[in-house]
């Protein structure tokens, strides 16, 4: 394991975190202020995360046939780092839209290649604990940026403010990364050719589809909450902190017990329940997709590289993307007619059918 360029590019993470997830502590509650339903909320993250997750079907089999790796992941954190700046700017509900979306763009085009470099750092049999160790890291650039949106919120700083304050911990990003660029010796699995797709792959890929499709995201619940900007902000800073020890237990379980996959898919239930009940519940919904989300990011990640390089995570991530997709878009609407058993209802059944297909491929 190369835990220099591990920790290395956990820093380039953090800080990068730091800047984007202080941005979407803000925007859930901004769209609000700007005069927007929850239903576009639901949109504006679900097609965010969606954009951020299915254009890895094309850069994740780019990086893979380009080689190297290491120019995809500079351009990703550089484009991120000028759509949180164009935030700063931004005073119409499309402006923060698009804003949005070229961020979520930013991640799609730099995380197959870096997972793929991280893959290569972890070498065989510690794909779990790299993975891990990395979330972990980054986990501690998103409290950090969240703590710091909540304060300059209920401080009564404007959006555009943390916007702005955000933009120095992405510059400290692009330097380590730098860095990490420099000292890392690392040749991932797939390097310069092309990387075949099987069976498997797609099969888990559409786990994954069903998986994204039962998780309500977290914007919705801050929306619920938006007319108290920083209390918003607060249960987004409460999923951060549990997705720190969350993301360590999932990865070092996952390299014991390949059961690991079958966890999920319970969670997403519970945080149905949780959102329908609302009130000091969505706290508690928080910590529940903290567990959801840091096993899309460890323990599917650990997988998909095992099935092949940055083309599988592409793949999966994508599988994962068009699932958070229409659930945004579905609970959104829901939330907005309040029709609260229709939204526990449509994620029970995906969950159910998610777990159902991960069954299928741990018993095979």
């Amino acid at each position: 394991m190369n835990l220099k360029l591990i920790l290395l590019l956990g820093l380039v993470s953090l800080f990068a975190d730091w800047l984007y997830e202080s941005m979407r502590a803000v925007v859930p509650q901004y769209l609000y202020q700007l005069g927007a339903t929850a239903a576009f909320v639901g949109f504006v993250f679900g097609l965010g995360d969606a954009l951020g997750y299915v254009a890895r079907f094309a850069t994740g089999p780019l990086a893979d046939r380009r080689g190297g790796y290491w120019l995809e992941t500079f351009l990703g954190y550089g484009l991120q780092v000028a759509a949180v700046a164009g935030l700063a700017f931004a005073r119409d509900v499309w402006q923060v839209a698009s804003l949005v979306f070229l961020e979520r763009f930013s991640k799609a085009l730099r995380t197959p290649a870096r997972d793929a470099i991280i893959s290569g750092a972890g070498g065989r049999g510690s794909g779990g604990k790299a993975f891990g160790i990395h979330a972990a890291l980054d986990q501690v650039g998103a409290i950090a940026g969240v703590a710091m949106a909540t304060a300059m919120l209920y401080m009564s700083y404007a959006a555009q403010a943390v916007f702005t304050a955000a933009l120095v911990p992405g510059l400290v990003a692009l330097l380590i990364l730098y860095v990490a660029y420099r000292v890392g010796k690392v040749k991932p699995v797939g390097r310069g050719g092309r990387v075949a797709v099987g069976r498997g792959v797609f099969f888990f890929g559409a786990a994954q589809f069903l998986l994204g499709l039962s998780i309500i995201h977290i914007s919705l619940s801050m929306y619920r909450l938006a007319e108290v900007p920083w209390l918003a902000s607060l249960l987004y800073l409460v999923a951060m902190v549990a997705e720190i020890p969350a993301s360590l237990a999932l990865g070092f379980i996952y390299d014991r017990s390949h059961k690991t996959l079958l966890i999920a898919p319970l969670f997403t239930i519970l945080l149905a329940i949780s959102f329908m009940t609302g009130g000091v519940y969505l706290f508690a919904g928080a910590v529940l997709y903290a567990v959801v989300t840091s096993y899309a990011d460890v323990v599917a990640k650990a997988e998909a590289a095992k099935l092949g390089a940055a083309t599988s995570l592409g793949v999966v991530n994508a599988m994962w993307g068009l699932g958070l997709l229409v659930s945004g878009v579905l609970y959104g609407y829901f939330t907005d007619v309040g029709n609260y058993l229709a939204i526990v209802f449509t994620a029970a059944s995906s969950s159910i059918a998610s777990l159902v297909l991960i069954w299928r491929l741990v018993t095979s």
